[in-house]
């Protein structure tokens, strides 16, 4: 799992040196893990623990399970598309509402955008989020179908909307695209 370089880039902070005592094993399967993303094993870990901190000790505790891709899809395709807006609009709306309740103290843009980042990151969604002369453009490439693009347009205008008071300008949507666009 990965954390976005810039995620890291753009929370600068001091740093501290902490040592672990790691089997050698574990050290040594990390460190091929560093050396095929082209990162330091410092840079790597350092991924590893801001993911940790920024999704995965929330992952149980807000009820979100792994599925397979296939899966998923398979799903969607089984449904319509006023389902797939019913279950975005209905369920998962409320369910993406506490989880940014339980992840962040407050509702901004800023924790919305970095709540929304983790969970693309977290689904494994190639995905640019640009804030660019006053709004925030969304890329989300994926291999889950149309039907995924509407779940996911329908969620985060919904949730644009209820949890910022924010409108999504535009929207592109296609069965392996998704661009959304809002005002800061």
């Amino acid at each position: 799992m990965q954390v976005p370089i810039d995620y890291i880039d753009e929370k600068k902070s001091k740093t501290e040196t902490v040592t672990f005592r790691l089997s050698s094993d574990l050290i040594d399967e990390l460190k091929k893990d560093a050396e095929i993303e082209g990162v330091s094993l410092n840079s790597y870990v350092a991924k590893i623990f801001a993911n940790h901190v920024q999704w995965e000790r929330y992952e149980r505790k807000v009820g979100l399970l792994p599925m397979t891709e296939s899966f998923l899809k398979g799903v969607l395709d089984e449904l319509t598309e006023e389902q797939v807006v019913y279950l975005a609009r209905e369920i998962e709306k409320k369910k993406f509402k506490d989880m940014l309740a339980f992840m962040k103290d407050s509702h901004d843009v800023d924790e919305f955008i970095e709540v929304l980042r983790s969970w693309l990151t977290v689904s494994w969604m190639q995905h640019n989020i640009v804030v660019k002369n006053g709004a925030y453009s969304f890329k989300i490439r994926h291999n889950l179908g149309e039907k995924w693009s509407l779940y996911v347009k329908t969620l985060v205008m919904d949730l644009a909307h209820d949890v910022l008071g924010k409108k999504i300008d535009a929207v592109t949507m296609g069965p392996t695209l998704l661009s959304l666009k809002f005002s800061k």
